[in-house]
């Protein structure tokens, strides 16, 4: 079996988990709407994913002289990391971030490297296997089911522009937010465009950056930690190299 079909019979089955949790919970009794938050809450919990990264005290001194920021970026499809969907300068010498698969749907009319994401859009929240139009007025549906199961799909009745994905994470300073991870880099036309979130996220160590920057080259000393098959990880950067721990 090649990785990427383990990857896609992996990728379905959590979200069948998800699903099922929330059918075998229910039963056949009739739950409150706060229940059923409960339920979709607790399922939600079981997905997800947490990075753990440690500092030696020698580069966290280092680095904190030099104004370098911690960073984070999370992988669309096919395509290269392009946006900071966190960045930090408060880290300390262990940091944990977790994310949930909780997204949103948004479009911009550009995308400018070294700029923060620009949303021109209203935004929606959407999940996996939920479809989301932009009418001819520019203006996004609420999300329905359709779609491919793993993936968001933005339908485009308005003009070329570049759709983009908020995603929920919890960062290094406990706060939950929703701040983009991808922006398309070209824009697409009328029709679908299907967007599929990956669970391989980069970290690395820059100055000047702020979260929600747009960039299209690669980072200097990034380390890319693959969480499709597990829940958990954790490196260490010591001496300026990133090792597994």
């Amino acid at each position: 079996m090649s990785k990427s079909i383990a990857v896609s019979q992996q990728s379905q089955q959590l979200h069948n988990d998800v699903q099922e949790a929330v059918k075998s919970i229910m039963g056949a009794t009739q739950l409150k709407a706060s229940d059923y938050g409960r339920v979709l809450r607790s399922a939600l919990a079981a997905s997800q994913k947490t990075v753990t990264i440690e500092i030696a005290a020698g580069d966290l001194s280092l680095l904190k002289k030099s104004g370098y920021k911690l960073c984070f970026a999370k992988k669309v499809g096919n395509a290269d990391y392009n946006v900071v969907w966190q960045s930090y300068d408060a880290y300390l010498s262990n940091n944990e971030f977790s994310w949930t698969p909780q997204y949103q749907l948004f479009a911009s009319n550009v995308f400018k490297e070294n700029v923060q994401v620009k949303v021109s859009t209203n935004i929606v929240n959407i999940g996996l296997g939920q479809t989301s139009t932009l009418d001819e007025h520019g203006l996004l549906s609420s999300a329905v089911t359709g779609g491919p199961d793993m993936s968001l799909t933005f339908v485009n009745n308005y003009a070329p522009i570049h759709p983009g994905v908020n995603q929920l994470s919890t960062g290094i300073d406990g706060n939950q937010v929703s701040t983009p991870i991808y922006v398309a880099v070209n824009q697409v036309v009328t029709g679908n465009t299907v967007l599929t979130p990956v669970e391989t996220i980069l970290v690395w160590f820059e100055q000047n950056v702020q979260t929600s920057t747009m960039f299209s080259t690669s980072r200097s000393k990034a380390i890319e930690i693959d969480l499709t098959f597990d829940n958990t990880a954790a490196r260490l950067y010591e001496g300026g190299q990133w090792k597994t721990v």
